[in-house]
């Protein structure tokens, strides 16, 4: 469920501004809709714990509901002992990684986690690991020793990231052999900015385990771009932001912010990324770094409060509501045609996809690509059974076009994209 009025979205900002920081909220009286609205968006954002954290002590909070309130605190604590279970199982299983000789790299979730003042109220589903090429083979068969099994061993391990999930626990790894998959147009030559990130891989410690990690400025423009990818889907979350921000507040002077937005410039994020910063400043209480801007970039009129909209639409990931799920298929069309895609192609796309594109589903394509017609009946037959059909699609294609235009202003669809190859202009 999306929450459409305005005003609970910004008491929602509010609370979470407070929440990141540790702080309270001074709130004096809300009401019963305001309460929802509120944690419904942060449910939603997958950053409850922050929320109730920031109002719970608020003299407004003394005079809610108890009944929900009390609900809201049971989920949260919940929430926050699950996230303590996964961070010592990731914990345990990086020291035995470490033990068995391979280096792998953490990505987003323990790093970022590690910046808020509270870190199991940071959620996270899973755990990211950048695994060297030619350690992925070891580092596989240790995660297999410690406990860990394959999810959708049928799709196998050649994919640029594959994910494994402890037996009996909770814990998921996503364990990549490269950040960005090599034959989609929308990330073509990404992963070239990252040919060193092993090399130049830097070691922090967290509650007592030595992790190993990009350096900060591959680490920011990593998150910058993987950001970029959940946008041009079906959306960029909140938490994704706040993630961003508290990295390069922490890391500002170990970030190289030339090399930085020389990558941006090169990859066509600038608007994206003067965006995201200027969010942090106006919504989030962030203040106005020099280094975020570099000449030439600050004077740049920006709409983002559309940007905003969208995101607090999105919910975790773009899962915030059914339509908006499905239309990323339209605006990855859109993305492979370089912003150039019609609505009808893009829905024929939607309904009639590549076999690539549904292996995570139907594993059975990999070995049976020929099947791929039965694919699509099952998945039609789906998403009847999900309810009517046609009013979705309107839906969808309200939500797409709405969406491809905020993409094409912040020039995500890359139509005037340089061609770039192993990380450089050419």
């Amino acid at each position: 469920m999306f929450i459409k009025t305005r005003e609970y979205q910004e008491l929602f900002l509010e609370a979470l501004r407070a929440g990141i920081r540790g702080q309270r909220v001074a709130w004096k009286e809300r009401s019963v809709q305001e309460w929802s609205g509120v944690f419904a968006l942060a449910d939603m954002h997958h950053v409850l714990p922050l929320v109730y954290e920031a109002v719970a002590e608020c003299r407004a909070a003394a005079l809610a509901d108890r009944v929900m309130f009390a609900k809201v605190r049971e989920k949260s604590l919940r929430l926050m002992a699950l996230q303590r279970t996964m961070t010592e199982g990731f914990l345990e299983l990086y020291a035995h990684l470490k033990q068995m000789g391979v280096k792998p790299l953490a990505l987003k979730g323990i790093v970022c986690r590690s910046l808020y003042p509270d870190p199991d109220a940071r959620l996270s589903a899973d755990e990211d690991l950048l695994i060297a090429k030619e350690q992925f083979e070891a580092c596989k068969e240790a995660m297999l020793l410690y406990g860990m099994q394959q999810l959708n061993p049928e799709t196998g391990t050649e994919n640029y990231e594959t994910a494994y999930k402890k037996t009996g626990g909770f814990l998921v790894i996503e364990l990549h052999r490269m950040l960005f998959p090599e034959n989609e147009k929308w990330c073509i030559g990404w992963n070239g900015f990252f040919d060193e990130i092993h090399k130049q891989a830097i070691e922090r410690e967290v509650e007592g385990v030595k992790i190993n990690m990009p350096q900060p400025t591959d680490h920011l423009f990593f998150q910058f771009c993987h950001a970029r990818k959940h946008l041009l889907a079906s959306g960029v979350g909140i938490r994704q932001i706040c993630d961003i921000l508290l990295f390069a507040e922490h890391y500002e002077k170990e970030i190289d912010w030339k090399i930085f937005w020389d990558r941006i410039r090169m990859t066509d994020g600038i608007l994206f990324a003067e965006a995201i910063f200027h969010l942090g400043v106006q919504y989030l209480g962030f203040e106005e770094k020099q280094f975020y801007f570099p000449e030439g970039l600050h004077s740049m009129k920006l709409d983002t409060e559309r940007l905003m909209e969208d995101i607090l639409h999105s919910g975790i990931h773009g899962k915030g509501t059914r339509s908006r799920l499905h239309s990323g298929t339209l605006t990855l069309h859109a993305a492979e045609k370089r912003g150039l895609s019609g609505i009808f192609p893009g829905l024929f796309y939607m309904a009639f996809p590549p076999a690539k594109n549904l292996l995570w589903r139907f594993p059975y394509l990999k070995k049976h690509p020929y099947l791929l017609p039965f694919a699509w009946g099952q998945r039609l037959c789906g998403y009847l059974r999900e309810g009517p059909v046609l009013g979705s699609v309107k839906e969808i294609v309200k939500t797409g076009r709405k969406r491809k235009e905020i993409l094409r202003e912040y020039g995500i669809f890359g139509e005037q994209r340089r061609c770039i190859k192993h990380g450089k202009v050419s």
